[in-house]
């Protein structure tokens, strides 16, 4: 990143300091960019008061230019998958500074009235594809790792959430969907009882919050002591009504929890090619500067 030089002329001396530069907060696109704004707009606020650094809140346009944009190191405060996050931490020398509590693991689910799909390789031979949230969303990936040949995979039709996927369950759309057990456990009892769950995933640290090598070490750990405050605070709790609903703050993260993780996404087909190969790079939301 190119840094401007603002120049001084003080007592007839001339000093190069740097333009403070901007850090910028993302995390998936899995909201409209109105809800984005109100999940991660006042957190983005809070941090330029504390870090005294201007930190924005940018909104990827879609998962390509999320993956796209987070490869090419353009983000500095990230909550997303743990799978992203131990990418980051290999490749880019990110550090993890919080984790929402509990595990992360997912499942795939039927209508229990389906009596034609009773089975996980059921999925398969019906010729219907799953609802879940495209790759490189973890809850898709891990349901993928199930089947261990690539050529028998069920085909995924995307939607942009669990809830989306499981409005089409219910209306008949799709004859599976993907969830993660949080969603499923926060439905009503007599909906549950609706559903044949085909199997479930292995566990993994729950989602994550990293920082890149231009957050100092002084203002990772205002992070950190930020979101894992023990009474937490008021700019995390509709993001933590959404993605941990009993919670009341983050809980410190350790790095050795994401050793390994990257695997997930480097053994996926297509993350380990070229850029330009992947992404289309004339994609129009990739001309915004850095820190819209």
């Amino acid at each position: 990143m190119n840094t401007k030089v603002v120049v001084l002329a003080v007592f007839g001396l001339i000093f190069f300091v740097p333009a403070q530069a901007t850090l910028v907060l993302t995390a998936p696109p899995r909201e409209s960019m109105e809800r984005g704004e109100e999940l991660y707009g006042p957190l983005a606020h809070m941090l330029s008061q504390k870090l005294g650094q201007t930190v924005v809140y940018e909104h990827p346009h879609d998962w390509g230019e999320y993956t796209l944009k987070m490869r090419q190191n353009a983000y500095d405060i990230v909550f997303d998958g743990p799978h992203l996050a131990a990418w980051r931490i290999k490749h880019l020398e990110h550090v993890p500074v919080a984790k929402l509590p509990g595990d992360l693991f997912f499942l795939v689910a039927t209508r229990y009235s389906d009596k034609e799909i009773t089975r996980a390789n059921d999925l398969i031979n019906t010729g219907t594809p799953v609802c879940g949230m495209p790759s490189p969303n973890l809850a898709t990936i891990a349901v993928m790792e199930y089947f261990t040949n690539p050529i028998i995979q069920p085909d995924i039709y995307e939607v942009p959430s669990f809830e989306a996927g499981y409005s089409l369950l219910k209306a008949g759309k799709c004859r599976a969907v993907v969830l993660n057990a949080q969603y499923l456990g926060n439905l009503p009892a007599a909906e549950k009882a609706q559903l044949n769950v085909l199997f479930t995933s292995a566990r993994y640290p729950n989602q994550t919050v990293t920082t890149s090598k231009r957050v100092t070490s002084d203002q990772r750990a205002a992070i950190s002591a930020l979101l894992t405050r023990q009474s937490g605070i008021s700019e995390t709790q509709e993001l933590l009504k959404v993605y941990a609903k009993q919670a009341k703050r983050f809980e410190p993260a350790n790095v050795q929890e994401y050793v390994g993780m990257e695997s997930i996404l480097e053994e996926m087909w297509g993350w380990s090619v070229g850029l330009a190969e992947i992404q289309n790079l004339n994609h129009p939301s990739l001309n915004h500067p850095r820190g819209r």
